[in-house]
């Protein structure tokens, strides 16, 4: 066992035996520090009211003084303490602490409320916003390590738990810390929504195009070096096609004009005409 653990464990055993001593209620001081750790719940108020007008004030409920100077200063009991004040009582039992400074008197308060009620929702912020999260802050015993770990430590719950609360605590709606002040949502379901909500929205999934959407005319197909080629040598082509058949017509065209010079000859010689007129009469 370390040496911080036995002190740690020395002191837990000197606080809690203190020395019990009824004290006048107006010679009790509330401080700030100490008033707002846990809530006073009205209704736990109410029924803790009825029980001490029935039963009176029951040993080992005692109300928890920290003696600082000639200061007697209430650090655990307060509903115990309105509620015992509100049925005319003047004087209330207490059980008197000794505590090095305000730290160790808060980690004391806590734990004593935490072994009498179940740690969650409006509970749990309470305890865990009079904490100073910087490292080592709210340490009575010098442990070293990381602040979320050493306040789980002194509250009795889990690290992550601590981290957890913290957020709700920075970052919650007010509306969403009302809904936890009346137990309509958990410290738990709080903390979800606060991340589902930095979660990035997924994108839409693309879609087919519809009927309404633009079809763009795809783009033409970037030619080849042979079929550009090919089109010059038709380009080239196309005049040289035309003088082939310019020059197939002509041909054409003489040699109709020789057949019927034939055909002209052989009727003028059956005729009788001579050779000599033939001739003539070709050349005219």
């Amino acid at each position: 066992m370390k040496l911080n653990d036995i002190i740690s464990m020395v002191k837990d055993t000197t606080q809690k035996i203190g020395e019990k001593k009824t004290l006048k209620i107006k010679d009790i001081v509330l401080i700030p520090e100490f008033q707002k750790l846990l809530v006073m719940e009205a209704d736990v108020l109410e029924k803790m009211r009825e029980s001490m007008r029935e039963e009176g004030f029951k040993s080992g409920h005692e109300i928890h003084i920290w003696k600082r100077g000639k200061e007697y200063i209430l650090i655990d009991g307060h509903t115990r303490k309105c509620a015992w004040e509100s049925l005319g009582n003047k004087t209330i039992p207490c059980i008197i602490h000794n505590f090095a400074n305000i730290e160790e008197a808060k980690t004391f308060a806590i734990k004593e409320q935490i072994n009498r009620r179940n740690l969650s929702g409006q509970a749990l912020l309470d305890a865990v916003a009079n904490f100073n999260f910087e490292k080592g802050k709210g340490n009575v015993v010098g442990e070293k390590g990381k602040a979320s770990e050493i306040i789980a430590k002194q509250i009795g719950v889990s690290a992550k738990t601590v981290e957890k609360t913290r957020l709700v605590l920075k970052e919650a709606s007010p509306e969403q810390l009302e809904a936890i002040k009346k137990d309509e949502l958990s410290m738990n379901q709080v903390y979800k929504q606060i991340q589902d909500k930095k979660k990035p929205k997924p994108e839409p999934k693309s879609e087919e195009k519809t009927d309404k959407e633009t079809v763009s005319p795809a783009a033409p197909k970037p030619e080849s070096e042979a079929e550009a080629e090919a089109k010059t040598e038709e380009v080239k082509a196309k005049p040289a096609a035309k003088k082939s058949t310019a020059k197939s017509v002509s041909k054409t065209k003489t040699d109709e004009a020789f057949a019927n010079g034939v055909r002209y000859a052989i009727s003028e010689i059956r005729k009788g005409i001579s050779l000599e007129d033939l001739e003539k009469s070709l050349s005219a």
